[in-house]
């Protein structure tokens, strides 16, 4: 006896049963909605000839047409659930009737109506309804319904027991063959067998499962072991990285940055440097040529006090030992205070002080000239300075270097820029001015009266011009000599200057003993008031003058003249009109002023 045998009797009489149940529940579910289906039915009767016969069976009636009426009547007769039928007349007589009585379970009654006749009916219609017909019926549809599903589950068994031969059966028999040594077993121990060589199986199973788990994990822990190594390699790469790039995006940023704009810079620098190395004070000192350390900058993360004040303005050689190993070494790097030597005691304690528990320090240096140092201070917890870390201190040390050296040559540079302009000015000044009076020269009052001239006729301002000339001047150095001539020169050029002062009035010596003050925003009101003060202030001087026919003081003759837009074209027009009463006042005796 094989394996399938038993297994297949059991299957097909599971099979068989579970047809049994369906085609059960599926009859007594037929059964009970079609008997509620025929009580409707019975029910709708009278509705359904009311509407659909009711209405001809009237006409016939009226029209007293025996054969329409008998055949409407058979008709109805036809109909599920009517059994017998009678027609009958207002006083009970029956005027025709078919079918049989036998067998009827309840009868209606409708009224035979027609509107010819009013509210009264024609007659009466007398039906009698069959519940047992309609239930004989039933069965007969429920009798084909089970010989079908029958004859589909049959079908369906046969599908279902070749599907499983196939799929299920044949497989199973093929298994039992390749595990069960020997065959010649009935199907209880056939089973028990395969049972139990399934279960070795699955015990084997388990063995491997637990071996391949146990390799699973150790290559788990061999490869997160790998990925805390990746991972680590991959934070220092990009830690380094970034750091890089930090130093040459500084560096570019440097070598365009304004000098005004370079201490910010650093500030900003030294942040994210210190901030990047994750150390607690990152700081630059720079040193003076007479090797003082000043102007430092220093960061410092939150809660860390500042040690830049400490050493501002000082001196590198009070450094006995750090300083000068640090100069000779050019980087200095100690995890820890207890590396530094017994000769360095004295800054080992000073660090202390400080809180210091790390140090890195490069020194910043251009051929052989010390610009200072920059360091970074661990406070809060000790570290150990990796070796790149130091290379790119190194690489920060030189970028801090170039921006001092920068600096230097940029102050050199401005310096020297200062200079040539002082220079340029002083040269502009003695250009411009003339040498005996220190007052304008004509090269500065040509320039000035065109701007000035410029200025009033766009704004719409008054402008007015002093051309004034010393009396008798020539007479006055044949007397008293070129030297007292100079020297007279010189007292009405103060006199000028005190007499005009603001920076808007010009006051030029423009020939040898004549004079011209350009006005602006003066209109010729003020500016003869302001001739006239002039010239009794000069007479006031009383410089001697024998020799003049005028006074026996030194005089002054002047010509005023005011910008007039319908006069005057040019500044050389106003000029001319002030040259002429400059005139006018010599012809008219001198030592007076003549204007507008």
């Amino acid at each position: 006896m094989t394996l399938a045998k038993p297994l297949n009797q059991q299957l097909l009489q599971r099979a068989l049963l579970f047809s049994a149940l369906f085609c059960a529940a599926a009859l007594l579910l037929h059964m009970y909605l079609g008997h509620r289906a025929k009580q409707q039915q019975l029910a709708e009767v009278p509705q359904r000839i009311e509407q659909q016969v009711m209405p001809m069976l009237a006409q016939s009636v009226w029209d007293v047409d025996q054969a329409a009426t008998q055949q409407l009547l058979q008709d109805l007769l036809q109909q599920d659930g009517i059994r017998q039928i009678s027609l009958r007349n207002n006083q009970g007589a029956i005027l025709l009737e078919l079918g049989n009585i036998n067998g009827v379970s309840h009868a209606i009654e409708l009224p035979v109506q027609s509107h010819r006749t009013g509210d009264q009916p024609l007659g009466m219609l007398h039906i009698g309804l069959s519940q047992a017909a309609l239930e004989q019926q039933l069965w007969r549809d429920n009798l084909l319904i089970l010989l079908e599903l029958l004859a589909g589950l049959s079908g369906l068994t046969v599908l279902c027991y070749r599907f499983q031969q196939q799929r299920f059966l044949q497989p199973l028999r093929q298994l039992q063959e390749r595990i069960l040594p020997a065959a010649n077993l009935d199907a209880e121990d056939e089973i028990s067998a395969l049972s139990t060589a399934l279960q070795q199986l699955q015990q084997q199973q388990q063995g491997y499962e637990a071996t391949h788990l146990r390799q699973e994990h150790e290559l788990a822990r061999h490869r997160d072991h790998l990925a805390e190594l990746v991972a680590m390699r991959t934070a220092e790469l990009e830690h380094l990285s970034r750091f890089q790039h930090l130093i040459s995006e500084l560096s570019t940023r440097f070598i365009h940055l304004p000098l005004e704009e370079q201490h910010q810079a650093v500030d900003s620098a030294l942040e994210r440097i210190g901030t990047l190395l994750e150390v607690d004070r990152c700081y630059l000192f720079r040193v003076t040529p007479e090797m003082t350390i000043h102007d430092n900058q220093e960061w410092c993360a939150s809660g860390v006090k500042s040690t830049a004040g400490f050493y501002e303005d000082y001196p590198i050689s009070e450094s006995l030992w750090f300083v000068p190993q640090l100069m000779r070494q050019q980087l200095l790097a100690f995890s820890s205070l207890d590396e530094i030597p017994q000769e360095g005691h004295y800054e080992r304690e000073r660090f202390a002080e400080h809180g210091i528990q790390s140090i890195a320090v490069v020194t910043l240096s251009h051929q052989g000239q010390v610009l200072g140092f920059v360091g970074c201070d661990a406070v809060n917890r000790s570290r150990s300075w990796l070796d790149k870390e130091l290379s790119l201190l190194r690489l920060v040390g030189e970028m801090l270097c170039n921006v001092l050296l920068r600096k230097q040559h940029m102050e050199e540079l401005d310096n020297a820029q200062h200079a040539l302009a002082q220079a340029n000015a002083k040269l502009e000044s003695i250009a411009n001015t003339d040498g005996l009076t220190g007052l304008a020269n004509r090269r500065l009052f040509d320039l000035r009266k065109q701007q000035e001239f410029s200025a009033a006729c766009s704004l719409q301002q008054p402008l007015s011009v002093l051309l004034l000339d010393v009396d008798l001047f020539k007479a006055y150095n044949d007397c008293f000599g070129h030297l007292e001539g100079d020297q007279c020169l010189r007292q009405l050029a103060s006199e000028l200057q005190q007499q005009f002062p603001h920076d808007e009035e010009l006051v030029a010596r423009i020939g040898g003993e004549e004079f011209a003050v350009l006005l602006p925003r003066t209109d010729s009101e003020h500016a003869l008031q302001q001739a006239e003060q002039l010239r009794q202030r000069v007479w006031q001087l009383a410089i001697p003058h024998m020799a003049s026919a005028v006074s026996t003081h030194v005089t002054i003759s002047i010509g005023v003249a005011s910008l007039d837009l319908s006069r005057h074209d040019s500044i050389d027009d106003l000029l001319a009109e002030a040259d002429s009463r400059l005139y006018q006042a010599k012809h008219q005796g001198r030592n007076r002023v003549v204007g507008p």
